[in-house]
């Protein structure tokens, strides 16, 4: 009887090894399989921008920018980016601007990163807006203004720029226009992910302190629940605070 249950015991033993062994094959296939897809897909951009193509040099300019499925590089961004530039890519004189305004493999120059950002709002980039805006709401480069800061976060609120909504928002908030930025906080309603998350917490904070609306603990709980859901955890802190 304990022959039988020495031998059960290892074939149960043989069993759960090979199990791991076979979960660890799947695990390490799979990745190189990911990494396939993402190399091929940067051959093909890269064959395609160097024959010119300013699609293609625009979206190797952006993905060496955020490091979408490549790491950082800001050099070959910039390469990129300024070929497409060229060809007359709006995108690509957005993502020149960013490497010039934060000093990103470059030294920071805020005069070119204004004139980049300037001329990919005049071509009807919808980012562009939002740079001009916090440069000039901070003053970098350019005088302090918060008027100023404005018109460009209202031209790329128009083009669909969400975080130039935020900014406006907050911007409104700053001069005491709450019914203002509750307003453009609310138009976002019904998306949920992090880029609105900050517009959900905010209007949270207006209802729960009262401005610009009732106070109202209800309905702050509530829009720092949405803010929640798309992603902002000190929305759940908030809400632990509520009275």
């Amino acid at each position: 009887m304990k022959k039988k249950y020495t031998i059960a015991l290892l074939i149960l033993i043989l069993v759960f090894s090979c199990g791991k062994k076979d979960k660890k094959t799947q695990n390490s296939q799979s990745k190189p399989k990911i990494e396939n897809i993402q190399d091929g897909k940067l051959k093909e951009l890269t064959k395609k921008a160097e024959k010119g193509d300013v699609l293609a040099q625009t979206e190797l300019g952006d993905m060496y920018l955020h490091g979408n499925g490549v790491k950082v590089d800001y050099k070959k961004s910039m390469e990129w980016s300024k070929k497409a530039a060229e060809k007359g890519s709006y995108r690509a004189m957005t993502n020149i601007g960013i490497l010039y305004l934060d000093g990103l493999g470059v030294e920071k120059d805020y005069k070119k990163a204004f004139d980049s950002f300037s001329k990919a709002t005049d071509g009807g980039d919808t980012k562009g807006p939002r740079y001009l805006g916090i440069m000039s709401e901070k003053g970098l480069g350019v005088k302090k203004s918060l008027d100023d800061a404005a018109f460009y976060y209202e031209i790329g609120d128009s083009s669909g720029d969400l975080t130039s909504r935020y900014n406006l928002g907050k911007i409104h908030e700053k001069v005491g226009d709450y019914a203002r930025s509750i307003e453009l906080y609310k138009k976002t309603d019904g998306r949920m992910d992090k880029i609105t998350a900050p517009m959900y917490e905010a209007l949270g904070d207006l209802y729960a302190a009262g401005k610009g609306v009732e106070k109202n603990t209800k309905e702050a709980k509530e829009w720092y629940e949405k803010a929640v859901k798309s992603g902002s955890q000190e929305a759940q802190d908030k809400i632990a605070k509520l009275k």
